[in-house]
């Protein structure tokens, strides 16, 4: 069963990408601390307020080794979070690099995507308040036609006409509510997590692998974690490593930096979407949602009056 990214959706609730980086990186803490990774697994999970830090607490309690059940539990999903998590920490263990920083650079990555997502939400808030307006709109059609005395029901059931508009009407305002309420899904949908192949491979190469071991490494871990990230096809990865290869110079440093500047890109890309879903609501404000206001609202008065006049002139 996927479980729901609402952890943190309630009003005025953090996402849960920050409540996600938040346990992981107050587990760094502890493992720089010197504490074994199962012990400070326990505790960063007594005190974690996403669900999925304490699924993977209690598995690791029962004995599973950390790696296996960060896996096993990010195939159940969360967005990608719980998946970078465990990606992280499964290089950082073949690679031999120290974990605290590759948890670290994961939490980062993470915080980034919260902030993203509130920057989206906040964008949202107006087109999603009219969204919401406008869908009342043919019922207030319908009131409006009742408080002036004609009889929508009457008039809508009356005949074939009124049978046709009222279907319609219907028809047209259930189908510009899901219209509508799809548009909003995809505007506020998070993507995969940014940036997320670049520190893969940073942190094998921080463990002292090989630039190509780095990348199988990366892509391996990726695969068993169900993140959605290709490395060895990720052209900014190989630029970055061909830049350093031919001047001689590291190349963790700039594939962290690659990795914060796909953050911002994407952070970017999702204002815009935001910005762009005002006006694409004017298609099913347009298409489904006035003539429905017509069909509903307004045909039932012509109807009425056409009625009653037909009825004076027999």
């Amino acid at each position: 069963m996927r479980e729901r990214r609402a952890t943190g959706r309630g009003r005025g609730a953090p996402p849960a990408d920050d409540l996600l980086s938040s346990s992981v990186e107050a587990l760094a803490v502890l493992l720089d601390a010197g504490i074994a990774p199962r012990s400070a697994w326990q505790h960063a999970g007594a005190e974690a307020r996403h669900p999925a830090i304490v699924r993977v607490a209690a598995l690791i309690g029962a004995g599973t080794p950390p790696a296996e059940a960060l896996a096993a539990a990010s195939v159940r999903g969360d967005g990608g979070g719980l998946a970078a998590i465990a990606a992280a920490w499964d290089v950082a263990e073949q690679a031999g690099a120290a974990l605290a920083p590759a948890l670290r650079g994961a939490a980062e990555s993470l915080r980034d995507r919260a902030d993203a997502e509130r920057d989206v939400a906040t964008a949202l808030a107006g087109p999603r308040a009219t969204a919401r307006l406008m869908a009342w709109l043919p019922v207030v059609g319908v009131v409006m036609a009742y408080v002036i005395g004609v009889d929508v029901v009457g008039a809508l059931i009356g005949g074939p006409l009124g049978w046709a508009a009222g279907i319609g009407g219907a028809v047209l305002l259930l189908g510009g509510r899901a219209w509508t309420r799809r548009l909003l899904c995809d505007a506020s949908r998070s993507g995969p997590v940014a940036g997320a192949g670049q520190d893969l491979v940073a942190i094998a190469l921080a463990g002292g692998l090989s630039a190509p071991a780095a990348c199988a490494i990366a892509e391996d871990a990726a695969h068993r974690a169900g993140l959605a990230v290709q490395v060895t096809g990720d052209g900014s990865v190989a630029r970055v490593l061909g830049i350093a290869e031919r001047a001689g110079a590291p190349a963790i440093e700039s594939l962290t930096a690659e990795a914060r500047q796909e953050r911002r890109t994407a952070r970017a890309d999702g204002r815009r979407k935001a910005e762009l879903l005002a006006v694409r609501l004017l298609l099913p404000l347009g298409v489904c949602v006035l003539p429905a206001f017509v069909l509903l609202g307004v045909v039932p008065v012509v109807l009425a009056m056409m009625s009653s006049t037909f009825a004076g002139l027999g």
